[in-house]
C-alpha cells in the first residue's frame, strides 16, 4: 500500500468515506478525504489518487505561434557562441522578453480597454528613473 508521510495513498474512495474540500494536497493528483468524522471524534484521513481533467490541457499543436520579432530571431539564431559574443545574444534574447511583455501588456490594455498612452507614460517613467554613468 502507498503512503506519503502519515497518510494512505488509495486508488479508490472507501464506503462513507467523502472528499475534504476544506484542505489542499500535498501532492499533485490527489485529494483528502476523511472518514467523515469530526477530529475530535476520530477522523481518519488518507489521500486518494484522481485522474487530470483532460480537457483543459491545450496539446502543443494546438498552440498558436506568434511571432512579432522575426528580426531579433535572425540575429539570436545568427549567433556561433564563442566567447564574446555570449552577452550579445544574452542582451538580444532579454530584449524580445521584455518587447514580448510590452506587447502582452498593450494587447491587455486594448481587451480592458485602458489608455495606451497612461501606460506609455508610466513606462517612460520608469526608464527615466534609471541613471546610466
Amino acid at each position: 500500500m502507498e503512503s506519503y508521510k502519515d497518510w494512505i495513498i488509495l486508488d479508490e474512495l472507501p464506503d462513507n468515506w467523502i472528499i475534504d474540500k476544506t484542505v489542499g494536497s500535498p501532492l499533485p493528483y490527489t485529494v483528502f478525504i476523511t472518514n467523515g468524522k469530526s477530529v475530535i471524534n476520530g477522523q481518519k484521513r488518507a489521500l486518494l489518487k484522481v485522474k487530470p481533467k483532460l480537457e483543459n490541457v491545450i496539446k502543443e499543436s494546438d498552440k498558436v505561434k506568434i511571432n512579432h520579432f522575426p528580426k531579433l530571431d535572425k540575429e539570436i539564431n545568427d549567433y556561433r557562441f564563442p566567447a564574446k559574443t555570449v552577452n550579445q545574444l544574452a542582451r538580444l534574447k532579454f530584449k524580445k522578453h521584455l518587447l514580448n511583455e510590452i506587447l502582452f501588456d498593450l494587447s491587455v490594455c486594448d481587451i480592458e480597454k485602458w489608455d495606451k498612452k497612461e501606460y506609455i507614460k508610466e513606462l517612460q517613467i520608469i526608464l527615466n528613473e534609471f541613471k546610466i554613468d
